[in-house]
């Protein structure tokens, strides 16, 4: 049965996604400014920070999306481990609630056979689950300061573990398969959903275990 939420933090988690949302726009106008100015300092500035986002995203498990998805937010996160890991978990969070989205459209699907609804309906609630911890990491990390305080090192520990059991989650959703046989293109729609989010879960999580190592 999927975890929830208690009520309370449903308010801290819209704000956290618009706070997010807020780190994107102003980190697309300050890129664009970037672009526009024919300081090559800016350039080179931007460049720094690309290339700290880029050494970062080289010790997560997939280190083509970690660069991705981060990169855009580089004159935000700049050299700050700690922006970077906390933007790392909201961005995740994001893709969880794509993931989320996707699987629950899947399950209006005309001419679904028993199998395939069987198989949907079970994976969404391995994502519920997913999703679920995934918001209590970014609502934990909102919280945090980055200072080498024994509280917070706690508060990452339950991180650590939240971030880990939605990785489970998501490959319960997937071994689905080696049980029931379903049509291979909704097999795919699938396994594209839950890949895209597994895998910025798994950065980020990479992310905030190179970030706590320094604590």
């Amino acid at each position: 049965m999927a975890s929830s939420i208690p009520s309370s933090h449903h308010n801290t988690f819209f704000s956290i996604l618009l706070s997010f949302s807020l780190i994107a726009s102003i980190s697309h106008k300050a890129i664009a400014a970037s672009s526009s100015s024919s300081s090559s300092a800016s350039t080179n500035t931007l460049k720094t920070y690309k290339a700290f986002i880029k050494e970062y995203c080289n010790s997560t498990t997939y280190p083509e999306n970690c660069y991705k998805y981060l990169s855009p937010y580089a004159s935000v996160i700049k050299t700050s481990p700690f922006v970077l890991t906390k933007s790392s978990i909201y961005i995740a969070l994001k893709q969880a609630s794509k993931s989320h989205n996707a699987l629950k459209s899947l399950t209006k699907a005309k001419g679904l056979t028993r199998n395939e609804t069987l198989v949907i309906e079970d994976c969404l609630e391995n994502i519920d689950d997913s999703l679920d911890e995934v918001k209590q990491s970014a609502i934990a990390v909102k919280g945090l300061t980055g200072a080498n305080a024994s509280d917070e090192a706690f508060e990452w520990s339950n991180i650590k573990t939240w971030m880990s059991a939605a990785i489970t989650s998501y490959t319960t959703c997937t071994d689905e398969f080696d049980e029931m046989k379903i049509r291979s293109l909704l097999q795919k729609k699938i396994t594209s959903s839950v890949s895209k989010s597994e895998n910025m879960v798994s950065s980020a999580l990479s992310v905030v275990n190179k970030f706590t190592d320094f604590l």
